[in-house]
């Protein structure tokens, strides 16, 4: 849990302490989804925006400023970085290249990328997928935070990794995420599939899904979208405003948080994804058997998250000062995605964050 944890405050990983452990259900008195949004920016954040999707019904809330320097306002509609959201993505590509019979679960590192890890003889794409590799995490190196513009080649990332020590547990053993092994996943993925890693969505997920406004953007994003804001920070406390990001390049996250999307194509991508129709349903099985993840569990890119009402499965990310959030029911009947753009958050942000998700997704729409 600790790489978990560290993760977050790098602004890549899942942002567990924010958006994990809903404590209680909303009372009939509490404040309406709307107002809860109020006091997220009331709060210091730049702006904030929810979907929320059930049975055909769908519900927006959308407050403060996607560009605040620019006084762009805040649209339910808007482009964002999803971050370890692309998690979900890469897995299930992984998965579509299994189904072909390209790769297998069981294959090695070694076998597709000869003397990239160590340890490759005994890491399997399995264990990449599920956080089980027992490979150290890139983004908790300071160089990647001191150079995180530098346009690294995921090789570099991965070199950065191994030059660590592993973590205790052996390949196959507990739970400890780690970005580095979706890294290694894309790579992997662009040999056996023979064509970029980027295509490679494009061609087999975005386009038949009809994901018309998502895209792989390791580089800086064109046009409009939601700008992440990063606050400076001492040890974990916010010490002034918020920074605009949206400058930054994101070639530091390659495979492991890249995608750029819209609330309503991540709501799509789930759908499709846990109504089986992206993969067969004895891989999505395999996608679905979780393992303990502290207080999460974690399946092949995918985790579940408890929450008042209901096991919410999916996916969260933040990087680059943008936090995201894409929650479902099992059978993606309900769906919520949440974003908000700054991080890291003060205390009083925290519980604003952590009240609008109960609600939005444990509310009727």
């Amino acid at each position: 849990m600790r790489h978990l944890l560290a993760a977050v405050l790098i602004l890549v990983a899942i942002p567990t302490l924010v958006l994990v452990g809903c404590a209680t259900s909303r009372s009939g008195d509490e404040p309406e989804l709307g107002a809860l949004l109020d006091r997220v920016v009331a709060a210091g954040a730049p702006g904030v925006l929810v979907v929320v999707r059930e049975d055909g019904k769908v519900h927006t809330e959308a407050r403060g400023f996607a560009d605040r320097s620019g006084s762009v306002r805040m649209r339910a509609d808007e482009r964002f970085r999803i971050g370890s959201i692309t998690k979900t993505f890469v897995a299930a590509l992984v998965l579509l290249l299994v189904e072909d019979g390209t790769l297998r679960l069981g294959d090695t590192v070694e076998r597709w990328l000869p003397g990239l890890v160590p340890a490759g003889r005994a890491i399997t794409v399995r264990d990449l997928l599920s956080h089980t590799a027992g490979l150290f995490d890139y983004v908790e190196d300071d160089r990647v935070l001191r150079d995180h513009e530098r346009r690294w080649t995921p090789r570099e990332l991965v070199s950065i990794a191994v030059a660590h020590p592993p973590e205790r547990s052996p390949p196959g053993g507990s739970f400890a995420y780690s970005s580095t092994n979706y890294l290694v996943l894309g790579l992997i993925v662009e040999e056996a599939g023979g064509a970029p890693l980027g295509r490679q969505l494009q061609e087999r997920l975005f386009g038949p899904l009809g994901l018309r406004r998502t895209d792989f953007v390791p580089g800086e994003i064109r046009g409009l979208h939601v700008h992440g804001h990063r606050p400076p920070s001492h040890q974990g406390v916010v010490t002034g405003p918020p920074v605009d990001t949206s400058a930054e390049a994101a070639w530091w996250t390659w495979a492991a948080g890249a995608i750029v999307s819209t609330a309503g194509d991540v709501q799509r991508f789930f759908a499709a994804l846990l109504r089986g129709r992206v993969l067969s349903p004895p891989l999505l099985r395999e996608m679905e058997t979780l393992v303990p993840a502290g207080r999460l569990r974690y399946g092949l890119g995918i985790a579940t998250f408890p929450t008042p009402c209901a096991q919410a499965w999916g996916h969260t990310g933040n990087v680059q000062g943008t936090i995201a959030v894409a929650w479902n029911t099992k059978d993606a009947s309900r769906q919520l995605v949440l974003v908000v753009n700054t991080y890291p958050l003060s205390a009083e942000l925290e519980e604003a964050v952590r009240q609008v998700q109960d609600a939005a997704f444990c509310s009727a729409p």
